[in-house]
């Protein structure tokens, strides 16, 4: 026995983003994560990105301190809206799309997709992508 197997629990310091996981920092400040990957994978964080990776194990402290200054400035209301309602994989289900054209698609046009088929496209994304593969009738 002696605590074998034990994990211990992840230390968060009060104020630093960079001990925060994407999931936590979405928790906690009510940002969509999806949002938070979006901004990674434009920084060059290399893709699939984990929601429960710490923040500063894959950027910089300024590009964490940049994440939260967003944070504080952006209408958190206006960054759920810029997204999708259903990831990739759920959008091809729905509409009766070929999911590797899907993500053919994304990929030939340069998206990020940091959470591979389950990430959820920006609104102006879904709509192109629909217009294309789904002929409009959407």
């Amino acid at each position: 026995m002696g605590g074998m197997g034990r994990v211990p629990p992840q230390y968060r310091e009060e104020g630093y983003l960079g001990d925060c996981t994407l999931k936590e920092i979405s928790m906690d400040y009510g940002v969509p994560v999806t949002y938070l990957a979006d901004v990674l994978a434009t920084w060059g964080v290399p893709i699939p990105i984990d929601p429960n990776s710490r923040l500063g194990d894959m950027v910089t402290g300024e590009q964490a301190f940049a994440i939260l200054e967003a944070i504080h400035t952006l209408d958190v209301a206006e960054l759920h809206e810029r997204y999708a309602e259903d990831d990739l994989m759920n959008l091809c289900d729905y509409y009766d799309l070929d999911i590797k054209n899907a993500f053919d698609f994304c990929m030939e046009r340069g998206w990020a997709l940091p959470f591979g088929v389950r990430t959820f496209l920006r609104v102006e994304q879904e709509a192109e992508l629909l217009d294309a593969l789904a002929g409009g009738n959407w």
